[in-house]
Order: structure tokens, then C-alpha cells, then sequence
């Protein structure tokens, strides 16, 4: 959706409604230069916070800041940079944990934010935000755009920073989609969000030659589009896949020399491509076989991804390997059954990230707040707590177990899941697969097997939590190491809270 050059001016609020920012529809209203922005980006220390945005002319800006929108404790002039009408301005000498309030004004134009700032440096508490992969539709970006700016509304802990896996347009080398898919002030949810949070984005496939890319987001990069930051007990290592990273590359030396090199407790990387993921694009081998051993080695607990437009999580020798895929893009059928999938769903979403000394838990969710994925985790890989969670997020049963487990959420005691239906395996007889389908009325655990004449488990399809509606699972005849099963009678079996449902499907050879 975009608005023609004629659309009349809209009223937008700018972080938590603090101030009104009036804008037009369009970037050539001379009355109305800003165009894009202001925009954040942590910069890596932590006393610190760049203030970015563009202009559709030539002209001298002013940014004020403070603790108060009187904005009593700094102003400056900024003059443009580059060739395209681009401003900064990075603010210094800032306490950590703190509110700031900015406005930047343009001519006629006042836009106004906030921000909070980084922990100090030996925090050991800190909570983040994650998602990917919002190119293509800007309205489905914005909707996801406004849960986020309602979880930090209702937690300010989680006004600190977002980290985007790549993909931020459709056409990174367009100039169109930057203005239409990420930065038009029509999407105000978007513009809010890029206003009150600090914007730490990989580079992904689409982001095309990355010249666009490295013109909005001019982090200080240490070659390619690579570099890390600390944040608080964190450390984030920024991998940019579009140059090498194989054995004997100066990215992938770097990256093991920082992480030798960091004292931080708790330590992250992020790129656009996972190495473990549920289907779609293919697993990528070089993350596997080149930043996975890196991981282990260096006591990496989380590689974040996305690439594929859904959410995962695989879990590969104590390394939680996060697909966030689902900021916008065209949603993918994930498959919950891919190699070391522990969870996986179809949806539009976030992930909240809360770090508490040497626990660290993340809640994946829809932008209504629908809690998809819970995990919590040690420092040292060693304990994972899983939990059945209600779709609002309150945790109403865990158990924590040393891994390596089978990391599954537990049966929920409340939940309602008598009119759980389980519908015939199609086709059936069959030869080259069948498919399983049920569906519940409202969210509940369930697990879906397969079993042999001697009540022998072969295969289990699903195990997790599911919200309402239709779920079909495929079962092409093999067992869980993926070899051909003999023809014969098999039977599936739907287990839940109300006890065993059940059917029988025919394989031929």
C-alpha cells in the first residue's frame, strides 16, 4: 500500500505517543523534507546512540536531546553527508539504563523519539529483541512492528535494542523499495519502532550488492559488512554470509579471534542463512561446518537466522540455532520433523530475548502476543527448562532437565483437548507417502507416531504445542534415521490430555 504525491499530511506518534510528529504521505512536499528517519543505531559503546534520517533537500538540521522533552541537555546543527541529503548524529556522554528524548528539526518538520541506553558494561542482566526478514509487504512488517512497540510499552526492559537477520526489502539495490518497503511514513508502526529502538541488522540476500544496505545502516563494519558489539553481559557477532567465510578467510579469522577475545558471559552470533532450519531453503553447509565448531568451541549459545519465512528452532550440540523469518515476508510451511527441529510454526512473529545473570530465556511471539516457542537455558549449555506455556505467555508447568534432552514442551494438565480430531491418513493404501491431519479448537500438546504391528514406535511426526485450526503432517515410510520401512500395516496415534486416538494406513512397495 502507497499513497499518491497528493495524500494529505498524517499525524504520527513517535515512541510510546511522547511526541507528535507531523509528516506528509510523500517525500517531494517541499514544507516537508524528512523523508526518512530518524532512525537509531547503538553504535557499540555503551554511553552512546546515532540518530540517523534524510532529507528530500539540501538544508541544516537541528537534533536536541534530554531526559525531558524540554530537551535541555544538548543541541547541535548537523550538515548533510554524502551525496543524497543524509544526516547523523551520534550523542555521547550518556548515562547507562536511561530514557533520552530527541526531536530533529527540519525546516517546518519536527519529529520526535526516545530511547533507552545500553547497561553498563559489567551488567549482568539485559533483555533484546530479534526478528527478520520483513521485505515485500511493509503492511504485515507494521503489524509486527506494533506488537513489538507493545512489548516494550508494557516492559521498558525491552526498549534496548532489535537485531534484524537480513532482508529488510525485496530489492536491496532499489532505492524504491527502501523508501516504500522500510522507511515510508505511511507504515507509522514501522517508523515508531525505528524511532525508539536501536536497528542492529546482518545483511541478507536480498540486500542485493549492499551498497543501499551499508548507506542506511553505516555500522562500523571491520570488512564487508561484518563487525561486532557488546551490549550489557552479551556479545554479538554479525556475520555477512555475501563474503567469504570458508577456511583461510579474513572474515572467518576474525571471527574466531573475537570471540577468543571476549570476556562477555553471553555470547551470540547472527547472519541471514541458518545452518539448522525446517525446510524451505536448504540448510546452509558452511554454517554448519565452519561457525557451528566456532560455536561450540567458544561457548556460542544462540546462532539467530532467517532466510526461510516461518519460526524454528534446532538445537545442534547445546547451540540453540533460532530461524526468525517472520517479519513480513511471505510465510513458508516449516516442517516441524526436519533434523534437529525442536519447534517450528508458521507465523508472523518476534522473539523476546531475557538475559538474568547465567539464565537466559527466550519467548518467540505473534504481534498479538501469542506465545509460539518458550526455552530457557544455562549459561554453560548444560540445563534446559521446558515449559507447557498458555498462548499469553504465563508458564503453568515446567521441569528443567541437563541436555542433551529431547527438547519438547510438556503435556498441558489444563488444556482442553477432548475435541482434538483426528482425521484418515490420505491416501491410504498408499507407496510414495500419506498425510496425517487433526485439528483442535484451541491450543493444546499433542503428539502425533507412528507404530508398527508390535507397538514398536517407527517414526513420531509431531510433538509440541498447537493453537486452532488444521494441521496436516506428512509420513513418506521411513523411520527416524530416514531408511524405507518394510510394506505393511502401520498404525498413528494422536496422544493428548484426554488419552489415545488412533488409525491404521497400508504402506505397498
Amino acid at each position: 500500500m502507497h499513497r499518491s504525491p497528493s495524500a494529505p499530511s498524517a499525524t504520527v506518534f513517535l515512541s510510546l505517543s511522547l511526541a507528535v510528529l507531523s509528516i506528509g504521505s510523500e517525500p517531494a512536499r517541499a514544507s516537508n523534507p524528512l523523508i526518512k528517519g530518524p532512525y537509531l543505531i547503538y553504535p557499540g559503546v555503551h554511553t552512546e546512540m546515532q540518530v540517523l534520517w534524510q532529507l528530500d533537500q539540501p538544508e541544516t538540521c537541528t537534533i536536541e536531546w534530554g531526559e525531558h522533552t524540554s530537551y535541555s541537555l544538548g543541541s547541535t546543527r548537523t550538515v548533510e553527508y554524502g551525496t543524497d541529503h543524509q544526516h547523523t548524529h551520534t550523542i555521547a556522554d550518556l548515562a547507562p539504563v536511561t530514557r533520552y528524548y530527541y526531536r530533529v528539526i527540519a525546516s517546518e518538520d519536527t519529529a520526535a523519539g526516545s530511547f533507552r541506553t545500553a547497561p553498563a558494561a559489567d551488567a549482568t542482566a539485559v533483555k533484546f529483541l530479534a526478528y527478520g526478514d520483513t521485505r515485500s509487504f511493509p503492511a504485515v512488517h507494521d503489524s509486527v512492528a506494533e506488537g513489538i512497540i507493545a512489548t516494550y510499552t508494557a516492559d521498558e526492559g525491552f526498549q534496548s535494542l532489535i537485531i534484524s537477520v537480513g532482508d529488510l526489502v525485496n530489492n536491496g539495490n532499489s532505492e524504491l523499495d527502501w523508501h516504500n518497503q522500510f522507511f515510508d511514513p505511511f507504515y507509522t508502526n514501522i517508523r515508531t519502532m525505528l524511532g525508539g529502538l536501536p536497528y542492529q541488522a546482518c545483511m541478507g540476500n536480498h540486500e542485493g550488492n549492499g551498497i543501499l544496505f551499508q548507506k542506511y545502516f553505516p555500522y562500523p563494519h571491520v570488512g564487508g559488512r561484518y563487525w561486532s558489539f557488546d551490549y550489557g553481559p552479551a556479545h554479538f557477532v554479525v556475520v555477512d554470509q555475501y563474503v567469504p567465510y570458508g577456511p583461510g578467510s579474513a572474515q572467518l579469522e576474525w571471527i574466531e579471534a573475537d570471540l577468543a577475545a571476549t570476556s562477555k558471559p553471553w555470547r551470540f552470533i547472527y547472519l541471514h542463512e541458518p545452518g539448522w532450519s525446517a525446510g524451505g531453503h536448504a540448510n546452509n553447509a558452511d554454517v554448519q561446518n565452519y561457525i557451528q565448531p566456532l560455536c561450540v568451541q567458544y561457548g556460542v549459545r544462540f546462532v539467530f537466522a532467517g532466510h526461510n519465512h516461518y519460526y524454528a528452532r534446532a538445537v545442534s550440540n547445546h547451540v540453540q540455532h533460532v530461524t526468525t523469518g517472520g517479519g513480513g515476508a511471505p510465510l513458508y510451511t516449516p516442517n516441524p520433523n526436519a533434523p534437529r527441529v525442536r519447534a517450528a510454526a508458521a507465523a508472523h512473529h518476534f522473539c523476546k530475548v531475557d538475559i538474568d545473570g547465567d539464565w537466559l530465556t527466550l519467548t518467540a511471539v505473534t504481534p498479538d502476543g501469542t506465545v509460539i516457542d518458550f526455552c530457557r537455558v544455562e549459561i554453560d549449555g548444560t540445563w534446559l527448562t521446558l515449559a507447557a506455556v498458555e498462548p499469553n505467555g504465563t508458564v503453568i508447568d515446567s521441569v528443567t532437565k541437563r541436555t542433551p534432552v529431547v527438547d519438547v514442551p510438556l503435556f498441558d494438565p489444563s488444556a482442553s483437548s477432548r475435541k482434538i480430531a483426528l482425521h484418515p491418513a490420505f491416501p491410504n493404501p498408499f507407496r510414495e507417502g500419506t498425510t496425517i491431519g487433526f485439528s483442535a479448537p484451541e491450543w493444546a500438546n499433542v503428539r502425533l507416531g507412528i507404530f508398527d504391528v508390535r507397538g514398536h514406535r517407527v517414526r513420531e511426526l509431531f510433538t509440541g504445542r498447537v493453537g486452532t485450526g488444521y494441521r496436516s503432517l506428512p509420513w513418506d515410510g521411513t523411520d527416524e534415521a530416514g531408511r524405507p520401512v518394510p510394506a505393511g500395516v502401520y498404525f498413528y496415534r494422536l496422544q493428548t490430555n484426554a488419552g489415545v486416538r488412533g488409525g491404521r494406513a497400508v504402506l505397498l512397495r
